[in-house]
């Protein structure tokens, strides 16, 4: 998924004049810090994936020792020699022959090599647990991905909002304006009242600091949703309004979090395989080529080469029942995840229930909306005429128009608000 979106950074890489909900998605994912520890991690997975297969190869060492001790074994017996010439002398006896003493100071240099044959599966398990890890921490980058999408999400319709709120105050604004025009002539003509005139005057400043207000309201938001996306966006961006149809959307949420929980047992359950594997005998070889003095003859003091090869068998058949109870606390760390995850899914279950009413509820809005506008725009019309006509003051047409234009305003504020009910709906499932 993150990889599919920072390849959609180059598509993006040029703001369009009206941006979507799902550009602002790549581009924000794109380039996200967070987005940048992905291959970072798979590099760091690649180094200690080689690293424990080393376990595989032979581990060389150069070892050297010198040492003087105090003392040494000696035995005392008399060897008596093997042939002894006749003597010239027959009153001197022959000199007996002792066993050799060895020397104190001893000297060594080794090359010792050690080989792996079978260690249980230990490494192989290692390798297992550290995949699991680094896959852990990408999907965490990932839940915070799909955070920023949500803070998107709030920002991109306020923005909606208010730029459908800034057409529909133009639309009043061009109206009074009209109407004023059409006062002022009157004024001049003694048909109207001046005071008429300064009420449509006011209501038109009135109007006019709205669109301001609206303005800078905007342009903040704007300014926002530029730093969440890391792109430079214009003050007259238009952003498109999603269509999202959710009757065929299945109840399945796919959120990243679940997933995480997934993940999390299964390297609970990778420890406790490598824990059993603790358990299994381990077989390896070893060598050693040296040169001493002494060499492997303790007795014989000169330098010497030797060496020595041979296996390994170590099987610890008792711990005290150590790795049965580092069991049980791995066990009792699942059951920790499975309570996290049984208070996550309630909590999806009455947000995914909030959004399914906030969309039956706009939807019916939406519908008395479009009633209540075709009666305010005949009233308006009405006032229009009888205003035109002296029946009315200026004060009460004002007042019709302004029931007209909030009337039409709640119904495009409905609609964004549904369209990001909707919005919701699918981001709290994940499928978005």
């Amino acid at each position: 998924m993150i990889i599919g979106l920072l390849a959609a950074h180059t598509v993006y890489s040029q703001v369009p004049d009206t941006l979507t909900l799902k550009m602002c998605y790549a581009q924000a994912v794109s380039r996200y810090p967070a987005a940048a520890q992905v291959p970072l991690l798979n590099s760091a997975s690649e180094i200690q994936q080689k690293k424990l297969n080393a376990n595989y190869l032979p581990q060389v060492q150069i070892n050297g020792q010198a040492s003087y001790q105090s003392d040494v074994t000696k035995v005392d017996v008399v060897i008596p020699p093997f042939y002894i010439p006749p003597p010239v002398d027959v009153s001197v006896s022959p000199s007996p022959l002792y066993t050799p003493v060895p020397p104190k100071d001893q000297y060594k240099i080794t090359m010792d090599v050690y080989q792996v044959i079978y260690d249980g599966g230990i490494t192989n398990k290692q390798k297992r647990i550290d995949m699991s890890g680094y896959e852990i921490e990408k999907q965490k980058v990932e839940i915070e991905l799909f955070r920023l999408k949500e803070n998107i999400n709030s920002v991109f319709f306020n923005i909606i909002l208010l730029q459908e709120n800034e057409k529909l105050l133009a639309v009043l604004h061009n109206e009074i304006n009209n109407k004023l025009a059409d006062v002022i002539t009157a004024v001049k003509f003694g048909t109207a009242l001046a005071s008429d005139r300064d009420v449509l005057k006011a209501e038109l400043i009135r109007v006019e600091q709205q669109i301001d207000e609206t303005k800078i309201q905007r342009n903040a938001f704007i300014k926002v949703l530029a730093e969440l996306i890391s792109e430079e966006l214009p003050g007259n961006i238009v952003l498109e309004l999603p269509g999202m149809q959710i009757g065929s959307i299945a109840f399945d949420p796919v959120r990243p979090e679940l997933k995480l929980y997934d993940m999390q047992k299964i390297r609970l359950e990778e420890s406790k395989e490598l824990i059993t594997s603790t358990w299994m005998p381990k077989l390896s070889g070893f060598g050693q080529l040296g040169y001493g003095n002494p060499g492997l003859n303790f007795l014989e003091d000169k330098w010497t080469p030797f060496y020595i090869v041979g296996a390994r068998l170590n099987w610890q058949i008792w711990n005290w029942n150590q790795k049965k109870k580092d069991k049980q606390i791995l066990g009792l760390h699942q059951n920790i995840i499975d309570t996290q995850r049984e208070t996550f899914d309630k909590n999806l279950a009455i947000a995914l229930e909030q959004n399914i009413a906030d969309i039956s509820k706009y939807e019916k809005l939406i519908q008395r909306d479009r009633e209540i506008i075709v009666l305010r725009v005949s009233i308006a019309k009405t006032a229009s005429s009888r205003f035109d006509n002296g029946v009315i003051t200026s004060s009460d047409f004002v007042s019709r128009v302004n029931e007209e234009a909030q009337a039409k305003l709640n119904l495009e504020m409905h609609k964004i608000q549904l369209a990001k009910a909707q919005v919701d709906y699918l981001t709290t499932l994940g499928k978005l």
